[in-house]
Formats: C-alpha cells, structure tokens, sequence
C-alpha cells in the first residue's frame, strides 16, 4: 500500500452489482444517454487499502502484514517509465498504466463535496449487496478465483 494505506479510499462494487447498475441505467428513460458521469459505490462504509487489507486478512484468520510504499518511489518509476518510453516507445503503455497506478493508489473513489472539497463516502451513492468482506470470505472459503482474471491489467 502507498503511505500508510489511508491516503485513498473508495466504496468497492462487485462486478455483479456493477453490470446491474449498467443494465439499470441503460433501461432508465433518465439515465440513458446521457452526458454525464453516474457516480457509484458498492454498499457499506468507504474503505481504504490499509482496511481491505485487514478485511482480507481477517477472512483469511491471518495476522495482518502490512507495510507502506511512499509515494514518491512510484513517481520516481513514473520518470524512469517516461525516460524508457521516449527511447523505446513499446514502453509507452507501461508508462501509462505506471501513471494510472499511481492515480487509483492516491485518489480517493468517492464523490467530492463541491463545498468542502473533500471526498465523501456519504455524497457518494450506494448500489447492490455484495460485500468486498463477503466476496474476500468467499474467495478463502472456496479458493480460486474463477472469472476474477485480469488479463491486460495484470501486473505479474
């Protein structure tokens, strides 16, 4: 995790509930179409890296290991990605994604209060049932990881 794992949070959405709430707002006459981003979250509280961390340790019946990142070594890499790719240019989506990383690990995924200018689980609207506790229980319960794959967005 970067820092200390509370830099960023977010309210984490089942691929399940997701595709619900696509459905749904391709079905909803006011949604349809339009210009404008929906915000969306799973249900429950906003959860940080350092918390989804010690819910997944916690369903595992783990004591947590956790250490922290600091965030200027991943801007450190993001230069070096940048200096690659200006040579090799096949380096160019490492780059990339180097950035994006970067961007999900220090951004938090919520709605941001226009007058506080803080990001807020609250403001932020709630969709489905699936818990990210329930899916890590689930995933220690049964193992593996069937239809979780991630292709081109594996790191390893």
């Amino acid at each position: 995790m970067f820092g200390d794992g509370t830099r960023a949070a977010c309210k984490a959405i089942s691929e399940a509930d997701l595709a619900r709430f696509m459905a749904d707002c391709v079905l909803d006459v006011d949604n349809r179409y339009t210009d404008r981003v929906l915000p969306i979250g799973g249900p429950g509280g906003a959860l940080t890296a350092k918390a989804q961390a010690e819910i997944l340790f916690k369903a595992a019946n783990l004591e947590p290991k956790l250490f922290g990142v600091p965030v200027g070594l991943m801007d450190g890499l993001i230069r070096i990605f940048d200096f690659v790719a200006s040579v090799y240019p096949k380096a160019e989506d490492t780059a990339e994604f180097a950035k994006i990383g970067r961007y999900y690990a220090t951004e938090s995924m919520l709605v941001m209060d226009p007058d506080t200018g803080l990001y807020t689980a609250d403001g932020t609207p709630e969709y489905g049932t699936d818990t990210l506790a329930e899916f890590f229980q689930k995933a220690v319960k049964d193992g593996g990881l069937e239809g979780q794959e991630l292709g081109d967005q594996a790191v390893f």
